[in-house]
């Protein structure tokens, strides 16, 4: 019908227009309450498998030769005459290792025997004074009983026997004090020559010919000799929070960077019990030894060491990510700047209080209460809860558009 009234023909179109902004309104009401129902939502899963699995320490050590090493010094002060050993030369106990100049301890061995001499020459004098003195006073006592001497004649007979033995006396004692004099000075020549203590290898030679060492308040160190390199020993340093995992016998696996394909394999032979602290970190020296029969290991390297707490073979374990996915879960709310009646989504992280993991089942993440097992760090053993070959759930991939919109 056709109407030449322009205000008739202004209310017609405004209708119209009015009716299109709520057709409008409906369809994009429907589309986001609608499509807002379907799932953006790409989940990231891995299989559930049997694989071996251990739980294990870590921990950085030093490479020490067995038993430590032993440092060869020198009880006397002086030059060093003559060195005749060299890193990495191999010795045997009593071996002479180095010598130091000797004149002053040979001029004092020569000054003391000389001494004890002379105590020697003055104890002959005295036995022979002794031996006349007894003889005058056996005289003497002869010619008393004749009376033909006075008796103080016979008093001073035997006073003077009584001086030459105690003039033999003293000089006994003077041969006995030279003579100890004399061996010190002796003992004091023989530390001028310089042995090793121990069959070994030299690691550190620490001087050289011509240097002055000086034992006044320490002893001086020559060389180091290491006991035997075909046995190694690891210093490690554990923390406080782990020590109580570490036990003798307990097995220590370490590569050092010199051979980082290599895997060396040893035992814990000590807990060492005096803790050291470094900026308020507390840590503890546990000892493992390890065989080192091709000596590839050498004193001073670094280890990079794992202490195996407990290993479970062919076991069913999860990637650790999969505990740590939480499922988003969607509820509806009214829409704080919409009209009356219209909704929106809202999204809750699901709760957990156990150890719980998702598996998919027919397209949608199905909780699983679990029972954890030991951990490497990346994956995880579950005793109970889920079978091999589930697919756990271990993240999310959110389509483009709903990031966009989750974005704006």
């Amino acid at each position: 019908m056709k109407t030449k009234n322009p205000f008739l023909k202004f209310i017609f179109s405004f209708r119209m227009v009015a009716l299109l902004v709520l057709i409008a309104a409906a369809a994009y009401a429907a589309w986001w309450y609608f499509g807002s129902k379907k799932e953006d939502i790409k989940y990231k899963t891995t299989e559930a498998v049997r694989s071996d699995i251990r739980s294990v320490i870590s921990a950085t050590g030093t490479v020490q030769a067995y038993n430590d090493t032993i440092d060869v010094g020198t009880q006397i002060s002086g030059k060093i005459a003559k060195l005749y050993v060299d890193y990495n030369s191999v010795v045997k106990k009593g071996q002479l290792i180095a010598k130091i100049d000797s004149s002053q301890q040979i001029t004092d061995v020569n000054q003391a025997a000389a001494t004890l001499a002379s105590a020697q020459a003055d104890l002959q004098s005295n036995l022979a004074l002794l031996d006349k003195a007894q003889k005058d006073y056996a005289r003497t006592k002869e010619l008393s009983k004749r009376d033909l001497i006075a008796r103080s004649e016979v008093d001073s007979g035997v006073s003077a026997v009584s001086t030459a033995r105690a003039s033999v006396a003293a000089s006994r004692a003077k041969i006995a004090q030279y003579s100890a004099a004399l061996q010190n000075k002796q003992i004091t020549l023989a530390y001028t020559n310089i042995y090793s203590p121990v069959d070994g290898v030299v690691i550190a030679k620490n001087v050289e010919e011509g240097q002055t060492v000086a034992a006044s308040y320490s002893t001086p160190s020559i060389v180091e000799i290491a006991r035997d390199l075909t046995k190694m020993q690891v210093k490690i340093n554990v923390d406080e929070a782990d020590i109580g995992g570490v036990k003798d016998g307990q097995v220590a696996e370490f590569t050092v960077d010199s051979y980082p394909n290599i895997k060396y394999k040893g035992y814990v032979k000590q807990i060492r019990l005096a803790p050291s602290s470094t900026d308020n970190v507390v840590t503890y020296s546990v000892i493992a030894v390890v065989d080192n029969k091709d000596k590839s290991l050498l004193p001073g390297m670094s280890a990079n060491v794992s202490l195996i707490l407990k290993e479970c073979p062919d076991t069913l374990v999860v990637p650790n990510s999969a505990f740590r996915f939480k499922p988003v879960v969607q509820t509806e709310a009214k829409d704080d700047g919409g009209g009356p009646g219209m909704m929106r989504r809202k999204q809750n992280v699901a709760s957990v209080t156990k150890p719980t993991v998702y598996v998919m089942e027919r397209g949608k993440p199905v909780k699983r209460n679990v029972e954890k097992g030991v951990t490497d760090g990346e994956f995880t053993q579950v005793l109970s809860g889920i079978k091999e070959g589930d697919r756990v759930i271990t993240g999310v991939d959110l389509k483009k558009d709903n990031t966009a919109n989750a974005s704006s």
